[in-house]
């Protein structure tokens, strides 16, 4: 036998080698694709500089996110304006949220506990700030609510609307009985008024209804910065809704000037005087 034909046969090995390394890995890829039939749904959308997620059941979150370990979940990763990026550091997912398309990626959490959802893509000044919260309960948990406690955001025009809050001392429920704060049209571009009145006063017992005439989600948090110690500790709207109202209540605030800002666009400050 020939050298020439003793080429061919090594040329023939080497082949076959590399088709079955293919297929096979070609398999473990798919497997590793292959969404199972019983996922839950969640669309995940990406939007200067916060994370909203709806769950098949028409609930929203914004800014934080409830699952439960031992379930297959289905992400729909989109975005509203620049291209994000979806990433779950401790879980390895990350899946880029580009506007105009939907793209998807699964998981099945197997770890309780409290993880950080980040952009991982440069998407403008607050990139940095982009975060949001991914809570994984036990698989035998009695179940998570996710409904508004502590605040009722009213659509313009529109019913009452259910949605997530940390607030602690708006209040639910009741008459504004206080000066109204309006968050105005184009709050969200830096350098544009960003609270009305600035500052606002109000009495020790007052209820401040927080109008949002702008066409993004904002908050009117308690505290200087982001990085306060005490943010949120005295007032937090939590997120409101375009067009959506919120109310806050004085009534546990000692006579003084309270700084604050919104969560979502830390640039925007206000100060809330308390007589």
């Amino acid at each position: 036998m020939g050298h020439a034909t003793y080429e061919w046969v090594y040329v023939a090995v080497v082949v076959a080698l590399l088709t079955w390394v293919g297929a096979d890995a070609w398999n473990v890829e798919h497997k590793l694709e292959a969404v199972p039939a019983q996922a839950q749904v969640i669309k995940s959308i990406g939007q200067q500089w916060f994370w909203t997620f709806e769950h098949a059941n028409g609930t929203q979150e914004v800014g934080q996110l409830h699952v439960k370990a031992g379930v297959p979940y289905r992400f729909e990763v989109a975005s509203k304006d620049v291209i994000h990026s979806f990433n779950i550091p401790d879980f390895t997912i990350l899946m880029d949220a580009v506007p105009g398309r939907i793209n998807t990626v699964w998981n099945m959490f197997d770890q309780p506990g409290e993880y950080l959802i980040q952009c991982r893509e440069y998407c403008g000044l607050l990139h940095y700030n982009m975060r949001a919260k991914l809570f994984v309960e036990p698989a035998n948990a009695q179940g998570y609510d996710y409904k508004l406690t502590n605040q009722t955001q009213t659509a313009a025009g529109g019913a009452g609307s259910a949605g997530p809050t940390t607030a602690s001392t708006a209040a639910i429920g009741a008459a504004a009985t206080g000066p109204v704060l309006t968050i105005p049209e184009g709050a969200s571009v830096q350098g544009n008024p960003a609270y009305k009145p600035d500052p606002m006063t109000a009495k020790k017992g007052d209820t401040i209804q927080v109008q949002n005439k702008d066409t993004t989600l904002h908050t009117v948090t308690s505290g200087k910065t982001l990085e306060d110690p005490n943010k949120g500790k005295m007032f937090d709207s939590s997120m409101i809704n375009p067009g959506a109202t919120a109310k806050i209540s004085t009534a546990s605030l000692n006579p003084g000037e309270y700084p604050y800002h919104c969560d979502v666009h830390p640039y925007m400050i206000g100060t809330l005087k308390v007589q």
